[in-house]
């Protein structure tokens, strides 16, 4: 990306959102929809951004040095995240240094990933909490290189908060991955469920009507002292 459009895009990622700012991100080369909400951050050297209908990306993330953004339709991106990728793995991996929202996925706030390998979650799924980290780059010591490995978070799959997911970490379609944990490379197996620990390990079958919900995120509130359920609190 040359710098004169990168500033460009800078300037107006910086504006309120509004549909005045959609049009000129789409004169810049992204691809925004018409009701998508794009509130103001901090976008330095990316590529290409789609924004799907209903999609949403909150205020004040740092979004930088990615070849691609791309949030499905109803997706969230929440607040003070970071979404970035080293340079050279834009430059070099075809596929790398890329986030991909399924529909209806969403991000919470203040989680910091590094998709040099690239980072994407299934439809429906949710990266939740706060202060998750992605680190999908590494040092391969065997081969005295440095190496990117994708990061994939499936279907209708919940993290918790403060977990770590390392280069080639795939969570699998309606599992969670408990808060605290470590998911590595190679614990890749297709068994849905609860995983959790230091490294991350499967320890059974998860159930519950968020695994089945229809809207991106819930907006009832439970109120255990009472056992009442209150409908659309948030």
């Amino acid at each position: 990306m040359n710098t004169f459009r990168a500033a460009a895009l800078l300037a107006v990622w910086l504006l309120p959102a509004s549909q005045s700012k959609n049009r000129l991100l789409r004169r810049l080369g992204h691809e925004v929809h018409a009701a998508a909400l794009a509130r103001p951050n901090v976008v330095w050297k990316v590529d290409s951004v789609v924004l799907a209908s209903g999609s949403r990306i909150g205020k004040w993330n740092l979004i930088k040095n990615m070849r691609a953004v791309t949030v499905g339709a109803s997706a969230s991106v929440g607040r003070l995240n970071v979404i970035s990728a080293h340079p050279v793995y834009a430059r070099l991996y075809p596929s790398g240094a890329s986030l991909t929202l399924g529909a209806n996925a969403y991000i919470t706030s203040r989680h910091q990933m590094d998709c040099s390998g690239s980072l994407s979650l299934g439809e429906f799924s949710a990266l939740a909490g706060h202060d998750s980290r992605v680190m999908s780059h590494s040092v391969d010591m065997a081969m005295d290189a440095q190496v990117a490995h994708p990061v994939v978070i499936g279907d209708r799959s919940f993290v918790g908060t403060r977990c770590l997911l390392l280069g080639g970490a795939s969570l699998p379609d309606l599992s969670v991955l408990a808060a605290g944990s470590v998911l590595t490379r190679g614990r890749q197996v297709g068994e849905s469920g609860l995983w959790a620990g230091v490294p991350a390990k499967h320890k059974g079958p998860v159930t519950g009507a968020w695994f089945t919900r229809t809207s991106m995120s819930t907006n009832r509130v439970y109120i255990p002292e009472t056992g009442a359920t209150v409908e659309d609190a948030i």
